[in-house]
């Protein structure tokens, strides 16, 4: 009986060490994704406020 509550207790812990390593990986993937995001902005200000005319740049090569 005791292994078995032991077991259960084992198990119930590597889940939940589990589920917060994949809320970590989710949260560090969507900040990456945020940052790109952020980058891609900043790259498209940065051509519209260029010089030269965004006409002459293929920004969809």
């Amino acid at each position: 009986m005791l292994d078995s509550v032991s077991s259960i207790t084992s198990l119930a812990t590597q889940m939940s060490v589990q589920k917060t390593g994949q809320q970590v990986q989710l949260a560090v993937l969507n900040k990456a994704q945020d940052m790109q995001e952020q980058q891609g902005e900043a790259v498209l200000q940065l051509l519209e406020s260029a010089s030269i005319p965004a006409e002459s740049i293929d920004v969809h090569a």
